[in-house]
């Protein structure tokens, strides 16, 4: 069973390191704030999303935590997940890689949350 491991920032947010592949076998490893406020899988900044030559499948719209609505493309990726590669959409909105409710679906999320506390996913049986 994989478990992927992360910890607690100082600002109480749990951080996970995935790794992402684009279509032309880019790789790169990014660190994801889990957000369990996000529905979708995985949201990259637009930088990252660049870098790794993602193609763009579509548009969104959402509305962010602080009520603001924002539009933005998507993209399809992969991403390393319980021991294997896992195709994922790929939203490009914010400065930082979240991992999103889509993702953590039937896994338990473990979360100590103290400063260097343990973040823990585990895929349910």
């Amino acid at each position: 069973m994989a478990v992927t491991r992360g910890v607690v920032n100082a600002r109480n947010e749990g951080i996970v390191s995935l790794r992402v592949r684009g279509p032309g076998g880019s790789e790169m490893d990014v660190d994801a704030v889990v957000d369990s406020g996000f529905t979708a899988s995985l949201a990259l900044p637009s930088t990252t999303v660049a870098a790794l030559g993602l193609v763009r499948q579509s548009g969104g719209g959402a509305v962010l935590a602080d009520g603001s609505l924002r539009q933005f493309d998507i993209y399809a990726a992969e991403v390393a997940w319980d021991g294997c590669w896992r195709p994922v959409l790929v939203s490009a909105v914010g400065a930082e890689a979240l991992l999103g409710m889509r993702l953590l679906a039937g896994h338990e999320l473990r979360i100590a949350v103290i400063p260097g506390g343990a973040v823990e996913i585990t895929p349910l049986p």
